[in-house]
């Protein structure tokens, strides 16, 4: 597909925004606790996870339209900026994240959330903290819809091609960045230079400027990786008391309003009995978070302001 000059920088600035970490993000606070959005003084906070590659910087999309009383943290994936290595299950990022949401606020009432693969620490942790004898005010989890052939993915025996996979899907469908990745050729390649190929052909199409960014990319599909690890390993072992409540928002016109409760980021709700989950279906572009692009954008996170009250 052929596009402007105008269109392509547009594109390259998307794919730089998701691959660089806390653009616009307050660093006042520990660690991978990233503080987007101060809140009033004495108002709640909401702590937010992140989709299956760790990154938080999207989130500054979402701030302006959450409850001006509540400050916003994400809950950025451990290693995301290289700090140490990456965190491969659930229970480990949650053990690592709630040290630094308790120095941010030692006790609840919590308002805990998630988007995507963010549904299953963010329903560890409320879990967690149930268990500890703190109150969680709030569970909510915006659940992105998009039809894809869940099944026929690679699983735990092939991670990093089904982050590659992931990958290719992002650029086209989130992005709009069409890259074509000769799948057989990557199969075909030793593990330790697939991710290298792939990077290549990123920058050959001219959405790399740097080594740095190239370095950033590689480490991102690295992120990738081992969250997709967590995702496909996690089995809830604690129940959750109380509601989660379920954004679920896909595009009307293309049958995605309909949650696959056979994916692997809807396991937690599997366990749950159906009258502990609310759902609420949003015919909006779950993208326009990646973006920002309006109205979509500003839909999605008024509605889960809605939510929070």
């Amino acid at each position: 597909m052929t596009t402007t000059p105008e269109l392509s920088r547009t594109k390259q600035e998307l794919l730089r925004a998701l691959i660089q970490n806390r653009e616009a993000a307050r660093q006042d606070v520990p660690s991978n606790v990233v503080q987007f959005k101060k809140g009033q003084p004495g108002g709640p906070a909401f702590f937010f996870f992140p989709a299956t590659d760790g990154g938080v910087s999207y989130f500054r999309y979402m701030a302006p339209h959450l409850p001006e009383r509540m400050a916003f943290y994400g809950c950025q994936a451990p290693g995301f900026d290289e700090e140490r290595e990456p965190l491969r299950t659930v229970e480990e990022v949650v053990e690592y994240t709630l040290r630094h949401i308790r120095a941010v606020q030692p006790h609840g009432p919590y308002y805990i959330g998630g988007f995507c693969m963010g549904g299953l620490p963010s329903y560890e942790l409320a879990c967690r903290l149930q268990e500890e004898g703190e109150e969680v005010a709030m569970l909510v989890q915006i659940m992105p819809v998009f039809l894809r052939p869940w099944a026929c993915l690679p699983g735990t025996d092939a991670l990093q091609l089904r982050a590659i996979e992931d990958h290719h899907f992002i650029f086209e469908r989130l992005l709009g960045i069409q890259v074509p990745l000769p799948m057989e050729q990557i199969r075909a390649l030793p593990e330790n230079e697939r991710y290298d190929f792939v990077t290549g052909l990123v920058k050959e199409a001219g959405y790399l400027k740097s080594q740095a960014e190239e370095h950033l990319f590689r480490h991102r599909m690295k992120m990738y990786e081992a969250g997709l690890s967590a995702m496909l390993g996690y089995q809830p072992k604690r129940r959750l008391r109380g509601h989660v409540e379920v954004l679920v928002v896909g595009r009307k016109s293309h049958d995605e309003l309909e949650l696959d409760m056979n994916t692997s980021y809807t396991v937690h709700l599997r366990s749950l009995p159906p009258e502990q989950i609310h759902y609420h279906p949003l015919n909006a572009d779950a993208a326009a978070l990646f973006s920002g692009e309006d109205p979509d954008c500003k839909l999605i996170s008024g509605r889960l302001a809605e939510l929070l009250g």
